[in-house]
């Protein structure tokens, strides 16, 4: 039969078994938080806290150790194809009469088929009605393929210094449009405000497509 200190001594026993288990089972956790890279950077044992994210560190930029060459970027390639200033107008034909064909000389000609005088009409802002002249240009394509339309230019200038005519949106007038297919032949008309004084000397410029010589028609109307 156990006295009353005997039971004490008995109680003291169990605490002490106790606490030293939960020493024992502390140490084990931090040692394992240790191996497992779970230490803070002070050498003690850090536990994740539940439910926050981690966000990895970005790595460092490469750097170039003392004594390594870095292989210089590639050279840019050198243009193969054409490389025209765009700032430079386009070559002109010799002027040749406005009766008379104007070639480009790769199958593409082109002709004066009338210029007539007529009274403008004024249509849409800018347009003042007056004296014009109606230029009807054809363009032959010798060519061995279709030949766009869409880009053609026809300006028209008069006198001696050559002053630009103005174009005037008349309703007889009918541009360029679409193409003109091998051996066949394409009209425009155009219509020019030109005062009626100065229709001695008339010149009548035409290209068929951006960058291609120009032809110029010149004489009296």
């Amino acid at each position: 039969m156990t006295g009353p200190g005997g039971k004490g001594t008995a109680r003291s026993r169990r605490r002490l078994l106790l606490g030293a288990g939960g020493a024992a089972l502390v140490a084990l956790v931090a040692l394992v938080l240790v191996l497992t890279g779970g230490g803070g950077d002070d050498g003690t044992a850090t536990a994740a806290t539940p439910g926050a994210s981690t966000t990895a560190e970005p790595a460092a930029p490469t750097t170039t150790a003392p004594g390594e060459t870095v292989a210089p970027p590639p050279a840019t390639p050198t243009p193969t194809g054409p490389t025209e200033d765009v700032d430079e107008p386009p070559p002109s034909s010799p002027e040749v009469p406005l009766d008379a064909p104007a070639a480009v000389g790769n199958g593409i000609v082109a002709t004066i088929g009338a210029i007539e005088a007529i009274d403008g009409t004024a249509v849409g802002p800018g347009n003042i009605a007056g004296p014009a002249l109606r230029v009807t240009v054809r363009i032959e394509n010798g060519t061995a393929e279709a030949v766009s339309l869409d880009g053609v230019a026809v300006n028209l200038s008069y006198g001696p210094e050559r002053t630009p005519a103005s174009p005037l949106d008349d309703p007889s007038q009918v541009p360029f449009v679409g193409s003109v297919e091998p051996g066949s032949t394409g009209e425009g008309v155009y219509v020019f405000s030109v005062p009626a004084d100065v229709r001695d000397s008339v010149t009548v410029e035409v290209g068929y497509q951006a960058g291609a010589p120009l032809l110029l028609f010149t004489g009296a109307v």
